[in-house]
């Protein structure tokens, strides 16, 4: 029996931009390209009409357009993942994109296993970043939770953020600093061993499997916390 594969809309202004983005997913048996999009609104309409499984917009649209192309498409479906490919990706523009509900940011030089890969990891509720801004995503954390005690505050008991215990939330809070199992351990006082328990928790709790999909997980649950400092 053949697994049911998943829907990838794909939208981009530059026609070769599209169609070698289309080339790259359409060669993997378990994703199916339903629509390949020119404009923001054949993008929205499409997103409704063929109901992808995640949606990959590509680096064509200026930034501006990338982030009206995602504020409509979740306006109109807000569990739909959203990956946006740039051709210059920085901390700055991928912080605005995750405010407007985008799940998946990558560089334009991205090959086509790590792109399906992405796919897939959204498709299953998770997140995925560029590894070349992930240095100064957490330098970025490290200022802001420094200075306004991020993820100690009780949030809201009805998100996932708000079903992590006081300790959990520490534990995140040191972690998006940029912080190892060593270091968090010393700092709060407790062993390795615990911290590795809490991370487990805070992993479950909030449906990722490592360190940073719980930030961007965090992130995603709190957006206040992306504006860039001033």
């Amino acid at each position: 029996m053949t697994s049911r594969q998943t829907r990838v809309l794909i939208a981009d202004p530059i026609d070769l931009a599209r169609q070698g983005l289309r080339g790259l997913l359409a060669a993997q048996e378990d994703l199916d390209v339903v629509a390949s999009c020119r404009t923001i609104d054949d993008a929205v309409f499409e997103s409704v009409a063929r109901s992808p499984d995640v949606v990959l917009v590509g680096y064509g649209f200026e930034e501006q357009e990338r982030l009206e192309a995602v504020r409509q498409m979740s306006r109109t479906r807000p569990s739909l993942p959203i990956i946006v490919v740039s051709d210059r990706p920085e901390l700055e523009a991928f912080l605005a994109c995750v405010r407007v509900g985008v799940r998946g940011y990558l560089g334009g030089n991205v090959d086509a296993a790590v792109l399906a890969e992405a796919v897939r990891t959204l498709s299953s509720g998770g997140w995925t970043i560029e590894p070349s801004i992930l240095g100064d995503l957490f330098a970025y954390l490290a200022r802001i939770n420094a200075s306004s005690g991020w993820a100690m505050n009780s949030p809201d008991k009805s998100s996932p953020l708000g079903r992590l215990s006081r300790r959990e939330r520490e534990v995140l809070r040191l972690m998006a600093q940029g912080m190892g199992n060593k270091e968090i351990a010393s700092t709060l006082g407790i062993t390795p061993g615990t911290t590795k328990t809490h991370l487990r928790h805070i992993f479950r709790k909030l449906r990722v499997s490592d360190r940073t999909g719980a930030v961007l997980a965090a992130l995603e649950i709190d957006p206040r916390r992306l504006l860039p400092a001033a």
